[in-house]
């Protein structure tokens, strides 16, 4: 989707290639009360309309999108982002959503924000996104509803002490929510470390670690049992089994000034796996990709695989804490022991206005017998979208 913000107006017009899809019509337009003070409310209204032919379904998931759905036949959905000032120091950020295919008003995201010195505290619903990738990411997405949580970290990018600030700017963040009850065991808790650093303003590297712990029906979680998750040796069998997952990413970016004047080329990279060998992610799972763009003109290409030799559907499953969030996955949309290459392509852009053109093709790469499952949608051998 091709969108360019000037202000608080915005607008987008997206079309994707899809066999299904007839078409749809998105504008987000942006307003602020008044004169548009520093400290005035902001608002963003999107309006989505359109019109879908799934055959035989009566909808189908919509990936990178908070887990929603298409439906089947006219489609309409508006959204009202505001994003309101709390004195000097805190902003609240309110999004309700109507959709017609259950004339339902529901919060997608709403979220209180404090900063004090550098450090940030929120508390609300809200989504996570783990790394440099454009259309997924392996462990941390939007592609699920967004969790209702805790969120501690830096403000902005900081330098440590002394000889330390030779490392770069440095971000971390601390997270902890606790996922539904419409699970094997109801409510487990989800806990997640972020760090990312810049060695220099053309090379980031990022490191992660989830865990999925606790729960109804599991034993109960002390102080120091909490402290042997977070630090401890991970993925152990017994009372304190988890299911535990990290991984790195990396991006860099090159000026193509002398070649092409105000182009850009990034490449980007991340690697992520089970958390259980010496600290080190395993059977691990790889998304890598490519961005050109100058003002006007956009051009990725981006490629992810999770498949695991001899272990059929490995990703995303556990027997005790399957990494899934009110039934879809939280990491990459594409499923478990699958691969996904997705194109984008934006031509054209102005001012207010643009336009792009995508294409993703997942591919299911298990040979599991029907009913193992793709988790949480069927094993298709191949789709379009």
């Amino acid at each position: 989707m091709a969108e360019k913000t000037f202000g608080n107006k915005t607008r987008t017009i997206f079309l994707t290639l899809n066999a299904t899809l007839l078409f749809l019509l998105t504008i987000g337009i942006g307003f602020a009360a008044g004169d548009s003070p520093p400290d005035a409310t902001r608002n963003l209204l999107t309006i989505e309309a359109g019109s879908i032919d799934l055959s035989a379904q009566d909808r189908r998931f919509r990936e990178n999108h908070f887990g929603g759905f298409w439906p089947d036949g006219g489609y309409f959905q508006a959204s009202l982002q505001s994003l309101i000032p709390l004195g000097e120091k805190g902003t609240l950020t309110l999004e309700p959503v109507f959709n017609s295919d259950d004339n339902e008003i529901f919060l997608r995201r709403g979220f209180g924000h404090l900063v004090l010195s550098n450090t940030f505290l929120e508390v609300g619903r809200n989504s996570l996104w783990f790394g440099p990738g454009r259309h997924g990411a392996l462990i941390m997405s939007n592609n699920g509803f967004p969790f209702d949580m805790v969120r501690l970290g830096s403000e902005t990018p900081f330098l440590l002490p002394g000889f330390l600030a030779r490392i770069g700017l440095l971000e971390a963040e601390l997270f902890l929510t606790q996922l539904e009850e419409n699970r094997k065991f109801p409510r487990p808790n989800l806990i997640g470390l972020r760090f990312q650093a810049h060695p220099s303003d053309r090379f980031t590297i990022g490191l992660y670690r989830v865990t999925l712990f606790g729960g109804d029906g599991r034993p109960s979680v002390t102080a120091s049992d909490f402290l042997k998750i977070l630090f401890g040796k991970p993925n152990q069998p017994g009372e304190l089994e988890v299911n535990e997952l990290a991984g790195v990413d990396l991006s860099f970016l090159t000026p193509l000034e002398k070649i092409l004047p105000g182009h850009q080329l990034e490449l980007y990279l991340e690697y992520a796996g089970e958390d259980e060998a010496g600290y080190l992610p395993s059977r691990g799972g790889t998304l890598y990709g490519l961005e050109w763009k100058d003002a006007r003109r956009q051009f990725i290409i981006e490629y992810a695989n999770n498949h695991v030799s001899g272990h059929p559907n490995f990703w995303y499953n556990h027997a005790i804490y399957p990494y899934t969030y009110r039934g879809n996955i939280i990491g990459h949309h594409m499923g478990s022991d699958a691969e996904d290459l997705y194109i984008r392509l934006v031509p054209f852009s102005y001012e207010e206005w643009g336009y792009g053109i995508d294409m993703d093709k997942e591919n299911t790469l298990s040979d599991a017998p029907s009913g193992f499952g793709c988790l949480p949608k069927p094993c298709v051998k191949e789709r379009w979208i």
